[in-house]
């Protein structure tokens, strides 16, 4: 209890901080926020030489609420699929994702289990380089929303195409979801009281514990329930149990939360309201995040550092490559270069990260979690200029004059002039 309550001081602290400092600087310089977040973890883990305020029994103490905090993520992004909107769309969002999301996933996934089975990073069996690279994979496909966001916020960002990446992201970090979650059934470690379960077994019973526990929400809820504070109380208890138990049986408390949430979405009269409800904390499960993941961080050796650079390389070259390859099929409907607006990399990534964390263990892991924590790190400094950029381009962002509307940015402010874009 002491842990806890000293890690809610803390992200108080930084919250604090983040609001009168680091926001101004987002402004200033066009980078989103988490980096912060992630440094203070870092600072307070035990991996610094003047002491942790969160040992390492103590974060293993916190797995539970790194699992619950977690399933707030699936269960947001549940929330908020509309798989009937995305099929009926008229534009090539969904055509974007799934392009981009098979190159990245096959080049990342590729590249990344050949160099684990190198002698130089030790040589990993055939089971960890596979979940190893299954999980950096699923990771990099992940296209996060967060610098639509902060472009939007700034220069009221709006036109086609920022319709289109809109999509695409939602889309695209569903699809990312789901493929991390099917680690946890394959690499599922063998269980006495299961037999010889297969990993079909353990995706059925990830997909049972979702649909189940939706409905039973919707049963527990009723018709009629209006009052946020009581959905908000439920939804919160539903969310412990569905964590739980993900928790105990080792599955993704992403996917089951994800599924769950798309299951209400569908059956619950008032998803409005849990919707809400869900966004208004969506900043404080986001910022308890961060924070675990930096303090979760185990320095890597040398050699692992290629493998970082490595995943960070194809991840790039992947996204630039599935967005031609999509451009090229859309017959001049989408830009070459719209691979440029999909680099976000925020705390669906981040979630799967510590997810895989808690549940495996092992060097490889320690490297994985490296990589995609140095990914979101990079990309939280530069997809927000690289999405503005392709804005621009696209004409989804105009320069105004004073009074007229938002303004960009002068070389003076620290982001490009348009010509420069």
């Amino acid at each position: 209890m002491q842990t806890v309550l000293s890690l809610i001081a803390l992200a108080a602290v930084a919250y604090v901080l983040a609001h009168f400092v680091v926001e101004r600087l987002q402004a200033r310089f066009l980078v989103s926020s988490g980096v912060e977040y992630v440094i203070l973890g870092l600072l307070l883990g035990p991996q610094m030489p003047w002491g942790a305020a969160l040992s390492v029994e103590a974060l293993q103490g916190l797995h539970p609420v790194m699992s619950l905090v977690i399933g707030g993520v699936g269960l947001l992004f549940g929330l908020q699929a509309n798989f009937r909107a995305l099929l009926t769309r008229q534009d090539d969002a969904g055509q974007l994702a799934l392009t981009v999301f098979i190159t990245t996933g096959a080049m990342v996934g590729a590249g990344t289990w050949l160099l684990l089975q190198t002698r130089a990073l030790g040589g990993f069996g055939a089971d960890d380089a596979a979940a190893g690279a299954w999980v950096l994979a699923s990771s990099a496909a992940v296209s996060s929303s967060g610098a639509m966001a902060l472009v939007r916020r700034r220069f009221g960002a709006q036109g086609p195409l920022t319709h289109l990446l809109d999509g695409t992201m939602r889309a695209a970090e569903l699809l990312a979801i789901a493929a991390f979650g099917v680690v946890f059934a394959v690499f599922h470690a063998p269980d006495p009281a299961h037999g010889d379960w297969t990993y079909a077994n353990w995706l059925l019973v990830t997909l049972g514990l979702g649909v189940g526990l939706g409905l039973l929400f919707r049963l527990f809820i009723g018709d009629g329930a209006e009052d946020e504070d009581h959905i908000f109380l439920a939804v919160l208890g539903i969310i412990v149990f569905a964590s739980g138990a993900a928790y105990a049986l080792q599955l993704s408390p992403l996917l089951v939360n994800l599924v769950l949430g798309t299951t209400l979405s569908n059956v619950a009269r008032c998803h409005d309201v849990v919707l809400a409800a869900m966004e208004r904390q969506h900043r404080t499960v986001t910022l308890m995040l961060l924070v675990l993941a930096g303090a979760l961080w185990t320095p890597i050796p040398v050699a692992g550092l290629v493998l970082v650079a490595a995943y960070l390389l194809l991840r790039f070259a992947a996204k630039l490559l599935g967005g031609v390859a999509a451009a090229s099929s859309a017959e001049g409907r989408l830009p070459r270069d719209v691979g440029r607006g999909l680099l976000g990399h925020g705390d669906v990534a981040i979630a799967m990260a510590v997810s895989y964390r808690i549940v495996f263990d092992g060097p490889v892991v320690d490297l994985v979690f490296t990589c995609i924590l140095a990914s979101v790190v990079l990309s939280e400094l530069t997809a927000a200029r690289q999405l503005m950029g392709l804005l621009i381009d696209s004409g989804d962002i105009r320069r105004e004059g004073p009074g007229n509307g938002p303004s960009l940015p002068t070389p003076a402010d620290g982001a490009p002039t348009a010509e420069g874009a």
